[in-house]
């Protein structure tokens, strides 16, 4: 497959590489201890990783994509890295932890 068609695709060289988990948060969503929460994520976790994340937070669950960012970097030492600070926070509880996968088109 040529380069451009590759790159359209993204497959090979450009395919970007992800990692989901979802968990609940043991208290109230709207709360200034939840938007803390958020912002430790942010600043602790997210930011010295060099990644971003898309995702849902509610009360009946949150569901987190993490991807470098540039995705086709992503790499298992920074997967490892989310789940260990994810894992000590007492103030969630962790339901699932996936493995790096292809953003577009699931596993590897």
């Amino acid at each position: 497959m040529k380069k451009r068609l590759r790159k359209k695709y993204r497959v090979g060289e450009f395919r970007e590489l992800c990692f989901k988990f979802s968990f609940e948060y043991k208290g109230d969503v709207e709360s200034p201890e939840c938007r803390q929460f958020i912002q430790a994520f942010d600043t602790e976790c997210l930011e010295p990783n060099g990644l971003v994340c898309l995702g849902l937070f509610q009360n009946s669950g949150c569901n987190i994509t993490v991807h470098d960012a540039d995705p086709t970097l992503t790499t298992e030492a920074q997967r490892a890295a989310v789940k260990a600070w994810v894992e000590a926070r007492p103030e969630i509880d962790l339901k699932e932890f996936g493995e790096i996968e292809d953003a577009w088109y699931g596993e590897l």
